[in-house]
Order: C-alpha cells, then sequence, then structure tokens
C-alpha cells in the first residue's frame, strides 16, 4: 500500500467534470468553448450545435449496440490522447435510455427485465471510473432531474441533481471533481452553479469559484 503524506498531494491537473441542466440549455455547445482540442461522443444527436468549431471532433454513437460503441469510442479516445486535452461524453441519462432499450429488445416483452437494470448501474459506474482514467479533461453531461430529499429536522425539500439512476446518481457524483449546473438568465447569458445548497447538487473539488461563465468552465487546461 503506497502511502503519501497531505503536504505532498497535489490537485489534478485534469478535470473530471459533470455538467447537467435542462434540455436545450447549452450542454452540449461547452464542447466547442473549451481551451485545447476536444473529441466529443454524441450519444443524444444535439452535435450540429458545435457546426463552426474548428476544435471540435465528433463521434457517433452507435444506437443499434450503445455498449459497445460507448467501449470502442473509449477505446479510440485513449489510442488518441496526443491529440486531444478534453474528453466530452454527452449525455450520460439519454445514454442509460440507449442502454436498456436495446437489453429490452432481447426479452419477450420488449422491455428491460429487473436484473438489467443492476447490470447498468454497474456498467455505468465502471464507464466513469475508466473514462475518469484518462490522461485529459473528461466531461460528461446529463439532462437534469429533482429528488425529494428530508432533511434531519422533518423539513422536506427538492434539490436538482444529474438525471442518472437514483442508486448510483451519488456515487457518479461523487467520484468527479465538479458537479456544475448549467443555469441561462433572461438575459440569455448561461453559465455554471459551482457551489451547491440545498436546492442544487453542485460541488467544486478543483479551486475556489463558486460560479463561472459558460466559456471559463476550464480555465488552464489546454496543453
Amino acid at each position: 500500500m503506497e502511502i503519501t503524506n497531505g503536504s505532498e498531494i497535489k490537485k489534478s491537473k485534469k478535470a473530471k467534470i459533470i455538467i447537467y441542466s435542462k434540455p436545450g440549455d447549452g450542454k452540449t455547445t461547452v464542447a466547442g468553448l473549451l481551451p485545447g482540442k476536444t473529441l466529443v461522443l454524441d450519444i443524444d444527436g444535439t452535435s450540429q450545435v458545435l457546426e463552426g468549431y474548428a476544435n471540435v471532433d465528433v463521434a457517433k454513437i452507435n444506437v443499434a449496440d450503445p455498449h459497445q460503441s460507448i467501449l470502442d469510442f473509449y477505446a479510440y479516445a485513449k489510442a488518441n490522447l496526443g491529440n486531444y486535452d478534453n474528453i466530452f461524453v454527452d449525455n450520460l441519462t439519454h445514454y442509460q435510455k440507449l442502454w436498456l432499450m436495446h437489453r429490452g429488445e432481447k426479452t419477450k416483452s420488449g422491455m428491460p427485465e429487473l436484473k438489467d437494470y443492476a447490470l447498468y448501474d454497474n456498467h455505468l459506474l465502471k464507464v466513469v471510473e475508466t473514462f475518469n482514467g484518462l490522461d485529459a479533461n473528461v466531461l460528461y453531461t446529463a439532462w437534469e432531474t429533482t429528488r425529494s430529499i428530508i432533511h434531519d429536522d422533518g423539513q422536506q425539500y427538492n434539490q436538482f441533481i444529474p438525471d442518472i439512476r437514483d442508486k448510483i446518481v451519488n456515487h457518479v457524483m461523487g467520484i468527479v471533481h465538479v458537479v456544475a449546473r448549467l443555469v441561462r438568465k433572461a438575459d440569455g447569458t448561461r453559465g455554471f452553479l459551482l457551489e451547491g445548497n440545498q436546492s442544487i447538487f453542485a460541488k467544486n473539488h478543483l479551486d475556489q469559484r463558486k460560479g463561472c461563465i459558460q466559456e471559463e468552465l476550464l480555465v488552464s487546461s489546454a496543453k
């Protein structure tokens, strides 16, 4: 077992980030605004918004076999890391839907079986852990949902979180450096909330910022 003293621990130079928001709020566009070169896995078919961004390469998932497709994308990303600063997986919510639909196609009912949900949970955690191991900034997107939380004093409130299965959402959020909620103001300005509260789950373990504009999510990641 390797032991490292706290004085020698340094914060990661490669960020692992989940960004989430309502559909259409600008998550995919973030890929084009990142410093350096970005490789995108288009899962939900929204990569057309990246038209004109010469710093972005896009691979589209094979909806006929999403499981194998995401593994193939990882293999390509790993083999070509020298060409990219950022790996952008867009998005986990839709990947979940495609994966479970694919499993359902193999059943008599056309629906996923109970065991498929547990298999998916293990698969997604492994996917995130594996992508996190890449020597690059890795960003995942997800749509948003809410969950009900009961405080110790009995007060109940709703909290915005990434739309990932309940059984693993805490785990997934726990193994990345940043969970950022993308919001759009009435004047059209878009930015990220990086600090959470009772109503919003967010965290930032990379620096002290509590929020940032859309273009400054990664401030110094280019090679």
